[in-house]
This record gives structure tokens, C-alpha cells and sequence, in this order.
């Protein structure tokens, strides 16, 4: 039987589903996804798809954590079925009702992973009859990663259509997917968010494109367009304090990361007061992490070591957890008493910040804290421990294919092994 024949065959219910999933801008589809795009009950969704998959037209590519049962289609299927649909303006309806689970969705994975994001609004954007919601944060990052290959064709698909709030909107809300681990499509996502947002034109959107793109180039390197994009951002924060502070804290962490210690200094100091003033104890924490790292690396641990114990403080303190940055705090805390000399101080807070990490499946973050941990062991004359930890961070940089990180773990193999 040819496909023509089998979709010939379908009832009204099956054919309608597989002509309005067959445009839709995903690597692969789950029953959620389907039914909040088609506006269809979860329980018909999951019968019908059923149906597609046992005549051939779907296949079931797997079950994913967070997800389900996953499906895609065919795409010599996908052209058959597209000319199925001939009411006027189905197709962006569906895109619509689909980029409002993703960005919905995602918000939701948000509001466990990372509390403190601000939400955009976004009144065109329709929410989901059946949201998927999560209660733990290893569901919510597993959702995320699962849907990282259907961010990019996301974003082209609401920008092509003309949806630039759409577009802002889903990249936005996935903040927490670039913070943890897929550090590779960050900027490339947030550089089409960006002029998305432009297109769009709301001041606000604009800015938290700015500032996290920033945070990409500053992972990577750019350290000159990350500032310049946070000068932007302050400039169009004019009247919004906490706006200001939040920007001028991205600079002093982009001249930090770029070791110019004695120039990130005023502006980490500057973000740290203002968001004392103003009662904003989070990004007090975050300021303060680098201003006591900065002092530690110049060779003043001393002075370090008490402005990162309250970081430490702050953030523990918060109503709204930050495990993260907490864990953050921690690692800079261990690398500062390594500096000071108090090695067993050093190894206490490293080895609980790494283990933080490995639980919140940061990656990047394990790999650095690992490395942090070799230093420690060669300042305190253990050069077998740290050839093992600066083994085991090479190990994670090179699965990462962090260039950057990898040549730097393997300079430091070399020096170890010549001294």
C-alpha cells in the first residue's frame, strides 16, 4: 500500500493531527508537544499517534526522560501530509499554540532551575491546556536538553513568520539550558533572539538578549563584544537601577574572566553596593564572588576569603535557592584558602562544591572545579593528586570539546610532568 493510500484511509481525526504535526519545526515530537500544538486532549493524542506509528507514517524514535514516547515523521510522509492542510491559516496557528508550549514549558523548567529569571511578557503567546510542569531540577534540565535540537528551527520558524515576540520569547526562556550545559548554542541562540527583540522593539527584551549573550561571549572568550553588549544594555537600563547594577556586574565579570583584576574591581564593587542599597541580596552574592576572587588572585587571600564567606551567607540565605551560584561561591571560596595556604581549608570547600555540581549536571562547572582542585594539590605539594584531577577535568573539557580548556589542562599536565 502506498502512503497516499494509507493517509487516504485515516479518519478525519488521524489525517487532521498528521497534516498539522507535519510542518512543525522539531527534530522529533512527544505527546505533550502534539497535543498542546494541535489543541487536542493528551489521552486522543496518545491514541492517535499510536494509530500513525502501527500504519508506518510515524516511527517511534525512542522514550525520553521528561518526554515520554518520542515520534517522528517520515519526510516523504511530511510532503504528503502538508497538503492536507487547506483551512486558511492552520499552519501558524499551530506554530503558535507550539512556540507557547515551548517558551511555557521551558518557563516552567525555569522556575525550578533558575528562580531569580525574570519572565517576558507576551500576550499573543497561548498557553497550553495541559502544561507539563516540574517538581525537581534534574526533570526540568532533562527536558531542556532533550529539547535543545528544537530550539534553533524554534526561533527561525516565529522570526520567518513575522512572531519576533515569539522568537524573544522561547529563547529566553531556555536561559537555563545554555547556564548548565549546552554552552555551544548559546550564542548563536541569543544572537537571533536578540534581533528578534530588536524587531520587536520592547526596551526590555533587548536588554536580557544583551546581557545574556554577554554571558555566551564571555564563556567564550569575546570579552570585548560581550562588554560592548553590556554597555548597550546599561545604557538602555537608564533610570533602572537594578538594571544598571546587573550590567555593571557583567563588565566587571568579563574583565575578571579576562584576568584584569585591578580594572573589574570598581565596577564589580560599584554593582555589589548598589544591589545592597537596594535590598538585592542575589546579585550582592554574584558581585561579590568575583570581588573576592579578584583580591585572592592578586595575591591578597586574606582580604578574599571574608568578602566570599559572605557571598556565601547571602546566598544561603535566600528564600528562593540558587544552588548554582552557591556552589560557585564555594568553589572561588576553595581556590581563595588554597591561596592563602590553608590547604585542608581549600580541599573541604572544592570537594563539596564539585560534588554540588556533578549533582546539578553543570559540567562546565565539574570540569573547572576539578581543575581548581589539581592547583590546590600542587600548591600543597601533592603532585599525584593533582595529576589526577587535572587527568579527570581534561577528560570532561576534551567530552565537551572545549577547545580553550583543553589546551590550557594540557599545558598544565606538561608543566607538572617537567618540574
Amino acid at each position: 500500500m502506498t502512503i497516499t493510500d494509507t493517509i487516504d484511509r485515516l479518519s478525519p481525526e488521524e489525517r487532521r493531527l498528521l497534516a498539522q504535526i507535519a510542518d512543525l519545526p522539531s527534530p522529533d515530537l512527544d505527546v505533550y508537544a502534539v497535543a498542546a500544538s494541535t489543541g487536542t486532549p493528551t489521552s486522543h493524542t496518545r491514541k492517535w499517534l499510536g494509530g500513525l506509528t502501527a500504519k508506518n507514517l510515524l516511527e517511534h524514535a525512542g522514550d525520553v526522560a521528561a518526554r515520554g514516547p518520542v515520534y517522528t515523521i517520515r519526510p516523504e510522509v511530511a510532503d504528503r501530509a502538508l497538503a492536507l492542510a487547506d483551512e486558511p491559516g492552520a499552519r501558524t496557528a499551530v506554530l503558535q499554540r507550539y512556540l507557547g508550549f515551548l517558551t511555557t514549558t521551558a518557563y516552567n523548567a525555569a522556575r525550578v532551575l533558575t528562580p531569580h529569571h525574570r519572565v517576558l511578557g507576551h500576550a499573543s503567546r497561548p498557553d497550553p491546556a495541559e502544561p507539563v510542569r516540574f517538581a525537581v531540577g534534574h526533570v526540568a534540565l532533562a527536558w531542556l536538553e532533550s529539547m535543545a535540537g528544537a530550539l534553533l528551527p524554534a526561533i527561525t520558524a516565529a522570526t520567518k513568520y513575522g512572531d519576533y515576540q515569539a522568537a524573544t520569547c522561547v529563547t529566553h526562556a531556555a536561559w537555563p539550558l545554555f547556564l548548565y550545559t549546552r554552552h555551544e548554542l548559546w550564542i548563536p541562540s541569543y544572537r537571533r533572539g536578540l534581533a528578534a527583540a530588536e524587531r520587536w522593539g520592547d526596551t526590555v527584551a533587548i536588554r536580557e538578549m544583551l546581557v545574556a549573550l554577554a554571558g555566551g561571549l564571555r564563556d567564550n572568550r569575546e570579552y570585548d563584544e560581550a562588554t560592548s553588549c553590556l554597555q548597550r544594555a546599561r545604557t538602555l537600563a537608564e533610570g533602572d537601577l537594578e538594571g544598571i547594577a546587573q550590567c555593571s556586574s557583567g563588565i566587571g565579570a568579563c574583565l575578571h574572566a579576562d584576568a584584569r583584576y585591578v580594572e573589574a574591581m570598581p565596577q564589580l564593587t560599584a554593582a555589589a553596593t548598589r544591589y545592597e542599597r537596594l535590598g538585592h541580596a542575589r546579585g550582592q552574592a554574584l558581585a561579590l564572588i568575583l570581588v573576592g576572587s579578584a583580591h585572592a588572585r592578586q595575591g591578597n587571600p586574606a582580604a578574599g576569603v571574608p568578602v566570599l564567606q559572605e557571598a556565601c551567607t547571602l546566598l544561603s540565605g535566600l528564600t528562593d535557592p540558587d544552588p548554582l551560584n552557591i556552589s560557585r561561591a564555594l568553589a572561588y571560596l576553595g581556590e581563595a584558602h588554597s591561596l592563602a595556604g590553608a590547604h585542608d581549608l581549600a580541599a573541604s570547600a572544592l570537594v563539596k562544591a564539585l560534588e554540588q555540581f556533578r549533582s546539578l549536571r553543570a559540567p562546565h562547572w565539574t570540569a573547572h572545579t576539578m581543575e581548581f582542585l589539581g592547583q590546590a594539590a600542587l600548591r600543597a605539594d601533592q603532585h599525584h593528586a593533582a595529576m589526577d584531577w587535572y587527568s579527570t577535568s581534561l577528560a570532561q573539557y576534551t567530552e565537551l570539546a572545549s577547545t580553550h580548556d583543553t589546551d590550557r589542562l594540557q599545558r598544565r599536565i606538561r608543566a607538572v610532568t617537567n618540574s
